[in-house]
């Protein structure tokens, strides 16, 4: 009879425990939560009035109307992020920006790409501002324990465009991605790990649409 009882109580445990190590370890800032991955890209709108568009890859990237004025050069400004976020995740902000500027200097289509604020370029220049508003990385140790229960990690940017000198944004955007949590169990979690360098590739390519080169 107890030898019975005892893979019972295995499962049971393992049910019990399994929900505790994925919030335990999972990571998270702010309100983050898991969400599902979808694919293209769809849009919708925040409490603050911003449209959220959520981005999953650069083949079904739908962006809207560009700007108006084109630009000789981009320039990436402030790329902010809470504390927490700084703390739980100290090489997102970084890996995102690399990845940004090199995708967009790809494209070859600008005078100058840089995160140089101080530099003075000729022509008509767009500041770019960034901000992780909020983000969750699934960990190593979360995506081991619990694969795909472990959820879907996801990074959530705003992005505002304004002209060199001036305060004014003539476009903001709240930019999202994620992940698809069965596909990173799979790959064992390098999805999750590479996503804000995946992400910068995205918001890169965003930016080259909507903001038309001379």
């Amino acid at each position: 009879m107890n030898t019975m009882k005892k893979p019972v109580l295995t499962a049971l445990t393992f049910l019990f425990v399994l929900p505790l190590v994925c919030a335990c370890v999972g990571g998270g800032s702010g309100q983050g939560t898991a969400r599902k991955a979808d694919s293209g890209s769809v849009a919708s709108t925040t409490e603050s009035g911003v449209e959220k568009l959520e981005l999953s890859s650069i083949e079904d990237m739908v962006t809207g109307i560009p700007l108006q004025s084109k630009y000789d050069n981009i320039v990436i400004g402030d790329f902010e992020s809470s504390a927490q976020i700084k703390i739980d995740y100290p090489k997102a902000v970084r890996d995102c920006e690399e990845q940004m500027v090199s995708q967009l200097k790809s494209k070859k289509s600008y005078k100058n790409v840089t995160d140089d604020r101080a530099g003075k370029f000729s022509g008509k220049t767009a500041i770019v501002d960034l901000r992780i508003v909020d983000m969750r990385i699934a960990s190593s140790a979360a995506r081991m324990w619990g694969g795909a229960f472990a959820g879907s990690s996801f990074m959530d940017v705003l992005v505002e465009v304004r002209n060199a000198g001036s305060k004014e944004v003539v476009h903001e955007k709240l930019l999202s991605t994620s992940n698809n949590a069965w596909a990173a169990a799979y790959t064992g979690g390098s999805s999750d790990q590479n996503l804000p360098s995946d992400f910068g590739v995205l918001i890169g390519e965003y930016l080259s649409r909507i903001i038309p080169a001379k």
